[in-house]
């Protein structure tokens, strides 16, 4: 009985572990996305494409 009511909970716990795994995939793919936009922003203001 207690195997079976472990195995339930490691179960939910696998899922909301790659749950959050995927959230911080995509917060850090995010994060990702924003530093290299800022990156090409301060090239294009220092060779003076966005003046």
């Amino acid at each position: 009985m207690k195997s079976k009511s472990f195995g339930i909970q490691s179960h939910q716990n696998s899922q909301s572990i790659g749950e959050q795994a995927r959230w911080l995939m995509s917060q850090s793919r995010q994060e990702k996305q924003t530093r290299q936009q800022a990156m090409l922003y301060r090239a294009a203001v220092e060779v003076g494409i966005n003046s």
